[in-house]
């Protein structure tokens, strides 16, 4: 048996690892691995020298990015690519990879502007498939094991897997304590998760999982909603922020070999297009994105609707997505343009009904202020303070709308009326609850139907839980495997690495027979 796993910077140990477990226990022979952060790599390799990546099959994504000047774009080749992998085009591909599509900055700042050209796109594209077919070839995989898609060679491996019949299991988390679950597509909702709700008749006591569905269903109306990986907020002033991150930046690293590294990034054996260095994000960081939000806050403050003003508006609440995020660019390509999406919503409530934005918090200090200005020049809509808790603004409005997010399952719980516009791991629910939309200019009559006729059906949201926890692995996968800071943690009791690795291995092998 062969596979191949395709990692990012923070998934290159847990994937090394887990290549290597389901090696000696289900006698994988040919190993093939992408890799996409050559900084990660060096670190991984020197913090781990017996490390055994020299055995695999590697692909870098840096040597496509580095070397592609040199391609010369063969259209002919391109459209038998197209005709190969079952597309129309490899637009969508390009545009879920935020270093190729976006801009130089977009790691840590809004950027849209492509730091590539339209031909220099089509290199990396030509170079991308050539190498992954290349990849693909001498593997021959049974199974390509992925996590969350955000390069362009990922989608690229997802492509030529499903071409060939090739079984791909893609992890993702399902926002309901610490499961994560692997569907066969880089899309959501996970087919396994998907066919299993369907499978389930009814949801009774004796059903299995019964009992913990239900005790998470209660747990999550009753508070505010985390789950695993989630951020922790800290209630640091703003000057307290800048001089902890300056503190820490400085404790870290020496000026001059912050310089070196980037110096390496750009030009010596660090180089990767996929790195944006230390010194502009931490400047970034430290300096100008307090600076910003203190800017913001100064010019946004007074326009905000206050919480206690709620109670006086019939509204529907919209909440921003984080850019770039897999949630837009894979799960909901159409939909990016987010000003766009708030005002064709606009465009479609009802005379006495307001459109209430709450921008991500983590996002907030990375969009100018001319964004937020687009927005409040739309008559009907109104922004809201970022960091106010969501759940509240979801039990008081009369609709959520969401393009892909799990605010749209905040509203579920909540017994509110939900209209997504991408791919969401809740989306099969029953429509009077949740509607998808399929034509943008059929959203005022889908506005009105979901509201009028919305019915609360607790059965099926306890299937859909069942059905998940059926399908998932409790797994500490941020806290632990990805090593986040900062992030919701709470289920980490009694468990370590090697532990967690052996519940990924087993749960692999599990889906792999499905």
């Amino acid at each position: 048996m062969n596979a191949i796993f395709v990692t990012q910077s923070g998934t290159i140990k847990m994937f090394h690892d887990l290549a290597l477990d389901l090696q000696r226990k289900m006698k994988v022979s040919n190993i093939g691995m992408v890799v996409s952060h050559r900084r990660s790599v060096k670190a991984f390799e020197k913090q781990h020298p017996d490390h055994q990546l020299n055995q695999f099959n590697i692909l870098s994504e840096w040597n496509i990015t580095n070397s592609h000047k040199h391609v010369i774009v063969n259209h002919e080749l391109l459209a038998k690519y197209e005709l190969d992998l079952g597309v129309k085009g490899f637009r969508q591909a390009l545009m879920v990879d935020r270093r190729i599509s976006n801009g130089k900055k977009c790691t840590y700042f809004q950027d849209y502007k492509s730091r590539f050209s339209e031909h220099e796109q089509l290199q990396i594209l030509q170079q991308s498939l050539i190498e992954v077919e290349r990849l693909f070839d001498q593997v021959k995989p049974d199974f390509v094991v992925s996590f969350i898609c955000v390069t362009l060679v990922e989608y690229l491996c997802n492509l030529f897997a499903k071409s060939r019949g090739i079984k791909v299991l893609n992890i993702r988390p399902t926002r309901i304590g610490n499961y994560m679950a692997f569907g066969s597509d880089i899309t959501e909702p996970s087919n396994f998760i998907r066919d299993t709700y369907f499978s389930i008749p009814d949801a009774k006591p004796e059903t299995p999982f019964y009992e913990e569905a239900t005790k998470i269903f209660n747990e999550s109306r009753a508070s505010n909603y985390v789950y695993e990986g989630t951020s922790i907020s800290t209630k640091f002033s703003i000057p307290a922020k800048v001089c902890l991150y300056a503190l820490k930046a400085f404790k870290a690293y020496k000026v001059l070999n912050m310089i070196i590294v980037d110096l390496r990034i750009k030009y010596g054996d660090l180089r990767d297009n996929h790195d944006p260095g230390i010194i502009k994000p931490l400047y970034y960081e430290i300096i100008l994105k307090p600076l910003l939000k203190l800017q913001l806050r100064k010019a946004l403050t007074k326009k905000y609707l206050k919480l206690t003003d709620l109670t006086d508006h019939n509204y529907i609440f919209f909440p921003l997505h984080t850019e770039p995020e897999k949630a837009l660019l894979v799960d909901a390509p159409f939909f990016t343009n987010q000003i766009e999406v708030i005002r064709n919503i606009s465009l479609s409530l009802p005379t006495n009904t307001i459109l209430i934005v709450k921008d991500h918090p983590k996002s907030f200090g990375k969009r100018p202020i001319s964004f937020y200005n687009k927005i409040l020049n739309i008559p009907n809509v109104r922004l809201i303070d970022p960091l106010l808790p969501t759940a509240q603004l979801v039990k008081q409005c009369q609709l959520v709308i969401t393009i892909a997010g799990s605010v749209g399952w905040e509203g579920i719980l909540h017994e509110r009326p939900v209209i997504i516009l991408g791919n969401t791991p809740y989306e099969f629910l029953p429509n009077q609850m949740v509607t998808k939309i399929s034509n943008i200019t059929d959203l005022p009559n889908v506005i009105a139907d979901a509201i009028n006729n919305y019915v609360f059906d607790k059965e099926s949201v306890i299937r859909y839980l069942i059905a998940s926890l059926t399908e998932a692995v409790p797994l500490n996968y941020y806290s632990i495997l990805l090593s986040r800071a900062n992030v919701n943690s709470r289920w980490t009791l009694n468990s370590d690495w090697d532990s967690e690795i052996n519940k990924l291995s087993k749960y692999t092998e599990l889906s792999l027979v499905k």
